[in-house]
């Protein structure tokens, strides 16, 4: 899988899970996001960092 191809992906994975029924993000700030996007590219990629 690209960078992008994973990029993508998990984008559109991570917004799906920091949206609530109604369409708002509870509680979910953008750095938390990006996090979580950065780190599932990462591991759909293949390059994933190993867990502390």
């Amino acid at each position: 899988m690209t960078r992008e191809e994973a990029l993508n992906k998990a984008t559109e994975h991570v917004s799906k899970l920091a949206t609530n029924t109604r369409g708002y993000a509870d509680g979910v700030t953008l750095g938390a996001k990006v996090d979580a996007v950065e780190r599932l590219a990462r591991f759909l990629m293949g390059d994933a960092e190993p867990a502390d």
